[in-house]
């Protein structure tokens, strides 16, 4: 990996590429994002635009062909298609706190927003709770581990992302957490911006019930996971990751 850091964009984003594009997108595109892909492309070398040949990929799966791919670097960070950094000192941080603490994952605090960057209820979210003496089991006890969410790319390719289109990056987290340290960023380093037509903004009750039913069953088989792990055995997760 000559590379040192690689974003990946992961699905759809035709309204917002031209403002969060940087170096990575793997999605399989039908909307008008591939244009814009490769007019940028075309001026700037550095982004790498792969469209899967698998039309089965979710989110998670898309997340796959990029970190196994020949130009992930060595660490990968996570940019929604409709979010952006806080400022230019982001990735910097996130960076130093790789380096400073030896951890496989870095996740930062965010602050919610309108398009135009506005902050809006409920404001920051930093999951203060998370402390260095209780962070991994603070992983498996909170419904969101908050972003930007970064990886060292080794450990993230051993681990594998399941290929699903929700809380694909949440269960990661949890079994990264199980034999390493995940840092954390507590100030607002990252806007999540919410306007018309986002998928979070408004979710009905039935597919909040599905995503909640969903982090249960990732918790529960992180529990088990970690109760044969203090036993000296070993635990097979069932989940698709192909």
């Amino acid at each position: 990996m000559s590379k040192k850091i690689t974003f990946f964009l992961p699905y759809h984003g035709e309204k917002h590429a031209e403002q969060t594009i940087d170096a990575f997108i793997s999605s399989d595109l039908t909307d008008g994002t591939t244009d814009i892909l490769k007019e940028i492309a075309d001026k700037d070398p550095r982004l790498k635009h792969i469209i899967p040949e698998r039309k089965d990929l979710g989110i998670g799966g898309c997340w796959n062909e990029a970190v196994f791919s020949e130009y992930c670097g060595k660490y990968a960070i996570q940019l929604d298609s409709d979010d952006i950094y806080m400022d230019e000192t982001t990735i910097q941080r996130i960076l130093d706190v790789f380096r400073e603490e030896k951890c496989a994952m870095v996740v930062g605090s965010y602050m919610m927003t309108d398009i135009d960057l506005n902050e809006i209820p409920p404001g920051v979210i930093d999951h203060r709770e998370w402390t260095l003496e209780n962070g991994r089991n603070n992983a498996i006890r909170i419904n969101g581990l908050g972003a930007p969410r970064a990886f060292y790319t080794p450990v993230l390719r051993r681990i594998r992302i399941p290929n699903v289109s929700y809380g694909e990056d949440y269960a990661v987290g949890p079994a990264i957490s199980r034999n390493y340290q995940i840092g954390r960023i507590y100030d607002p380093i990252y806007c999540v911006r919410r306007w018309e037509d986002n998928t979070d903004a408004s979710l009905d009750i039935p597919k909040l019930n599905a995503h909640n039913a969903f982090k249960d069953k990732i918790r529960t088989f992180e529990l088990r996971a970690r109760q044969l792990k203090n036993k000296g055995k070993t635990y097979q997760r069932v989940m698709s990751h192909e």
